[in-house]
């Protein structure tokens, strides 16, 4: 019967309050009104127009560790969610503290440090800090795998005005509000993200991350930074998710409602979402739905998902992920780019997607950092002693494989109950017949190969 807030308190006590004058904000005016009422003592879960719209592409904004809503529980439409119980936002004091209880502290403090060495060290871990996800710009471009024009071709004659050397330039010699190397979390080992400023100094967005560069940029064939994070600025304050926003917005260029590379027609298109225009209504429902709307046959989507950085013809093994993944096109469930193979051929392909699809489950159900992986994902006895120290129990190295598979056999049961079955698991036809320029690849599996490869 209204729109409500949430307070959760350290005692553990839980308010519901009027949402009263907040509904329609975006998400930083949310914030800074929720500041001015509750104080700074709370950490805010919030959601933007999308989600009071239930828009497909809502996501949930989280505020960082300085107050600003910068972080995303983005894809899926989990802003619809919480828009359709009518909750603006969720407070969380931030005086409660927890501490949690570990077996063999002393052993569980060895460890630790051990596996901090590790990932310290690790040659990646110091990329993502000075160049943050964006570091990954440059290769998929050279492997030509970046998503261009609605997934045209797999190069971008701009990449490197996009990529994670520019980005890094880019806010050193601004200066200002601007950081390359920020930690999104107490503790964070990696430190992968930035606060991008403008040409004055002062913040636009943070982070700009390598999926919104390719999405919001290459895909659109914008080859500008300061036009990218105003779009993400925009997608953040509506609370949209930056990839399905892009792959939407790629499906309404190719129907000729934009021209690629015109980013104030792009912006324009997205500020709809906000005043209630058709065409931002649209964008925000996502790619699957504006390509149905639109009548157009090139849609880069599965399973309702708009498909993330990578063109499934140059980055075979992410493709496999994408057609097999019970959440669709989500390259978090299984990036095969660090992989020694050849990303343009078939070989290995479905081994490496599997490796990475089984590790990067079992990471989110234990609350790991997926970036963690080109460090210790070979190490998987680490994991195994934190979790002995740690509980009290006797695992050994195949604990992290044999729980992710687990976890993906769960929502692959969970999908078919919902009727989301095998036959879904296919990408979008013009990735098995228009060949990806430069390279001429096709993405060559045929649905016998993939079906049920969980269960090799």
């Amino acid at each position: 019967d209204g729109w409500r807030l949430i307070v959760i308190e350290s005692d553990g006590s839980v308010r519901f309050l009027p949402a009263s004058g907040l509904t329609g904000l975006g998400n930083y005016a949310l914030v800074d009104k929720l500041r001015e009422r509750f104080g700074p003592g709370y950490s805010v879960i919030s959601i933007g127009q999308a989600g009071e719209l239930l828009l497909p592409g809502a996501g949930i904004a989280v505020t960082d560790l300085k107050g600003r809503p910068n972080r995303f529980s983005a894809r899926g439409g989990l802003g619809a969610v919480m828009g359709s119980r009518r909750i603006k936002a969720i407070l969380i004091s931030d005086k409660g503290r927890v501490r949690p209880y570990i077996e063999d502290r002393n052993t569980f403090i060895r460890l630790a440090r051990e596996f901090n060495v590790t990932v310290r060290e690790n040659p990646r871990s110091k990329a993502l800090k000075d160049f943050g996800t964006a570091s990954t710009v440059a290769f998929v471009n050279k492997i030509c795998g970046l998503p261009t024009r609605n997934f045209s071709t797999g190069q971008f004659e701009a990449a490197d005005l996009i990529s994670g050397e520019a980005l890094r330039e880019k806010i050193l010699s601004r200066g200002g509000e601007g950081v390359v190397g920020e930690a999104c979390t107490p503790g964070c080992l990696i430190e992968c993200s930035n606060i991008f400023p403008d040409q004055n100094g002062r913040t636009v967005v943070g982070p700009i991350e390598y999926e919104t560069i390719c999405l919001l940029g290459s895909n659109l064939g914008i080859g500008n930074l300061d036009d990218i994070a105003r779009l993400n600025f925009l997608c953040n304050d509506f609370g949209l998710d930056t990839i399905e926003t892009g792959c939407a917005l790629g499906v309404m260029a190719e129907a000729g409602l934009v021209e690629f590379g015109d980013a104030r027609g792009f912006e324009k298109i997205v500020r709809e979402i906000a005043e209630g225009g058709i065409l931002g209504r649209l964008a925000g429902s996502g790619a699957a739905l504006t390509g149905k709307v639109l009548g157009q046959r090139r849609v880069p989507a599965v399973k309702g998902q708009g498909i993330s950085g990578y063109d499934p013809r140059g980055v075979k093994g992410t493709g496999v992920t994408f057609v097999t993944s019970p959440m669709g096109a989500d390259h978090t469930a299984g990036l095969t780019i660090f992989a020694p193979i050849d990303h343009g051929k078939r070989d290995g392909q479905i081994e490496a997607s599997l490796n990475s699809q089984y590790t990067r489950a079992a990471y989110d159900a234990l609350g790991l950092c997926v970036f963690l992986q080109s460090s210790v994902g070979s190490k998987p006895e680490m994991i195994a002693e934190l979790m002995n120290a740690a509980f009290g129990e006797m695992y050994d190295g195949s604990f992290v494989r044999e729980l992710g598979k687990k976890v993906i056999l769960d929502e692959v049961a969970y999908n078919e109950a919902a009727g989301v079955t095998a036959a879904y698991d296919r990408l979008p036809e013009f990735f098995y017949s228009e060949p990806l320029p430069p390279t001429g690849n096709l993405f060559d599996f045929d649905l016998k190969e993939l079906e049920r490869i969980y269960l090799r």
